[in-house]
């Protein structure tokens, strides 16, 4: 899956856009630019939580 497209449907949300202005935009329908957006966020969540450190661990 194309990150840019992700973070493009993530971005565009964040800033007002609704769900059917960003499908149109991305060329799908709206609940799979809003299914796109979460999967960006639940990546970027995942990838932070990796480069985490515990404070209990030091």
């Amino acid at each position: 899956m194309d990150d840019d497209l992700l973070r493009t449907a993530w971005e565009m949300n964040a800033d007002g856009a609704d769900w059917h202005a960003i499908g149109q935009e991305l060329g799908c329908t709206p609940e799979a630019a809003r299914l796109l957006a979460q999967r960006y966020e639940r990546d970027t969540d995942a990838e932070a939580a990796k480069s985490q450190f515990s404070l209990f661990d030091l």
